[in-house]
């Protein structure tokens, strides 16, 4: 009997030790959340645990690929596939896309604190009671890890051959994921597809290098699929296209976003693939303001999307729908072309800094 009881407390110390959060609407004595994942001291909280603990409900659409909340508001949603909240019309930037991890999706305490009361219309009081434990995350287990990994694996080029061997491009969005959607219907997605096309060509012709588009229509991809374009053994750059809506109609211009370990690499002056990253958004950056493009800056994102390879990405943030004028041009093909012109200079600017280098 000993022998059993020792290995039954053996398995439970060797398992993974779930943290725990408190939460709770103004005025309510909080509800304790016991499945929670923990990484980098940030929670991953179940989105209906964290609902049911302020008297909200919610549940997965199958079709749409979206959890549906019912509010006082109407209806708000979320998805993995978008940084943003939506609630009726409007659209809510979220700090960090949801997650599917152990079979259910969760939302981090960013959630919880900013956008949660907008959801219940009152203050929420959250406390993380386990901020230094970090519970193993099961999807970094899967193909998309094992692709990231391969990223960072990738060869160098000859330095006899061309230094951009191919591009690889990635309209976000597409199908019934149509990302952020203008108070007019227009949406995202089309924004998104048609820059892609129209940089796609200007590199084909000017440059003459293979270009990989994630997808060429409308239709939905799974992150494997929208990764695969990348993973092609000749590809020496990612781009990923996107746009923004925010909370009012005045923020506007181009955003660009970079993993936090290029920033890193970047500020403490180390070379090579590491930062590339950095010195692409730099080049875009450059020339989308001689387009006379304002450009916001340069972040560093933790986006799944982004990847954890060495592969010279960028997400390209083309504009806001959420702003009038902005959102009028982002729909007339005069100005997609301008920026495709922009992005194409940047990407010839980067392989020609590349170039130097090398020399």
């Amino acid at each position: 009997m000993r022998p059993i009881l020792f290995l039954f407390i053996a398995m439970l110390l060797a398992g993974p030790c779930l943290a725990a959060v408190d939460i709770a609407p103004r005025g309510k004595p909080p509800v304790r959340l016991e499945d929670v994942y923990q990484q980098g001291g940030v929670p991953y909280i179940a989105v209906e645990d964290a609902l049911s603990a302020v008297g909200l409900r919610g549940h997965w659409n199958s079709v749409k690929h979206t959890f549906r909340i019912r509010t006082s508001r109407g209806w708000a949603e979320i998805t993995p596939a978008s940084s943003y909240l939506k609630i009726g019309s409007d659209f809510y930037p979220l700090n960090d896309k949801p997650r599917f991890i152990d079979g259910r999706l969760r939302v981090t305490d960013s959630f919880v604190l900013n956008q949660l009361p907008l959801l219940v219309g009152k203050p929420i009081y959250f406390r993380n009671l386990d901020p230094h434990t970090d519970t193993p995350v099961k999807e970094e287990e899967g193909p998309i890890d094992q692709l990231f990994s391969f990223l960072l694996k990738k060869k160098q080029p000859a330095k006899s051959g061309p230094l951009i061997r191919a591009v690889a491009i990635d309209p976000g969005h597409g199908g019934l994921d149509t990302g952020a959607i203008s108070v007019s219907g227009f949406k995202e997605k089309q924004v998104n597809l048609a820059v892609a096309q129209k940089l796609s060509k200007l590199l084909k012709m000017k440059l003459g290098v293979p270009i990989y588009l994630s997808r060429d229509g409308d239709y939905e991809l799974t992150v494997k699929q929208r990764l695969e374009s990348a993973s092609r053994e000749n590809v020496d750059l990612w781009l990923l296209l996107h746009a923004q809506a925010a909370f009012d109609e005045l923020p506007h211009g181009v955003s660009l976003f970079i993993r936090p370990a290029d920033i890193e690499a970047a500020q403490q002056g180390r070379d090579g693939r590491n930062n590339g990253s950095r010195q692409l958004a730099e080049q875009l950056a450059g020339a989308l303001e001689t387009s006379g493009i304002q450009v916001n800056g340069i972040y560093a994102t933790p986006l799944l999307s982004l990847g954890r390879g060495d592969l010279p990405t960028v997400q390209v943030e083309l504009g806001y729908l959420s702003n009038p004028g902005e959102r009028e041009k982002l729909a007339q093909g005069d100005y997609q072309e301008r920026l495709a012109q922009a992005l194409y200079q940047g990407v010839r600017q980067f392989a020609e800094l590349k170039k130097e280098k090398n020399r």
